[in-house]
């Protein structure tokens, strides 16, 4: 049997959170570190939220910055859980994933060929927190790869291929594994391992800026997931 694997990014892909995350961050940031502490004209998209603390910290001159990184985590955990407790009515799933999960779900069940996985940026304690106000459940996903797995992107990729090697004791096929994203950072974390990218434009890039950053496949959306399902065995 070929099985896929399918390697789901969260924010901007599965959900949006309403900017909680953002406002997290930055009350986090102003926690530690003082008022000036701010992300006004930061771009966060497609990035690992360890890369994004180095990044602020070196905006905002914060010297031993890798000192803080654990007290920074946990206060913006703490702040995203309060977040999306009181914004919870801004936190929607994208069109389309939930019968799209749903139905990969089904699928999974009957003839084991699609293989669910996570490959995101966040915090791997972050995604719950997510998670819970949509609906999802984390263990749906078996095959992970979070943003404190690995320093970077690819790496993550080549590390999810490397669980699934571990879980079902046969070799990740690149040609089966896809990477679904809304970013560039998502396409090039794909081909920088033969992967295939298939891209959603739910996040800030449109299909054409998805479509020139290499993206294998670009749709609109999920509301019709023949595309994605396509790709499955």
């Amino acid at each position: 049997m070929t099985r896929t694997l399918l390697l789901f990014d969260i924010d901007g892909t599965l959900l949006l959170s309403g900017g909680a995350g953002i406002r997290a961050m930055a009350d986090a940031g102003a926690q530690l570190f003082g008022d000036g502490f701010s992300l006004d004209g930061f771009d966060l998209a497609g990035k690992l939220d360890p890369v994004i603390y180095r990044e602020l910290a070196d905006r905002h001159g914060i010297d031993d910055a890798h000192l803080y990184h654990d007290a920074f985590r946990d206060l913006y955990l703490s702040r995203l859980r309060s977040e999306i407790a009181r914004t919870a009515h801004h936190v929607h799933l994208m069109p389309g994933i939930l019968d799209t999960l749903t139905e990969l779900r089904r699928r999974n069940q009957q003839t084991n060929d699609a293989q669910l996985g996570l490959l995101s940026g966040n915090y791997r304690a972050a995604v719950p927190i997510k998670f819970t106000v949509v609906g999802l459940d984390p263990a749906w996903f078996q095959i992970t790869a979070l943003g404190d797995d690995a320093p970077s992107r690819p790496e993550l990729t080549l590390l999810a291929m490397r669980k699934y090697e571990a879980h079902w004791r046969e070799k990740a096929d690149p040609k089966h594994v896809v990477v679904i994203g809304d970013t560039p950072h998502d396409v090039h974390c794909a081909k920088a391992h033969g992967c295939v990218s298939f891209c959603v434009a739910t996040g800030r890039y449109s299909i054409a800026e998805l479509d020139a950053a290499g993206a294998d496949i670009a749709v609109e959306n999920l509301s019709d997931p023949t595309p994605l399902f396509d790709l499955i065995g």
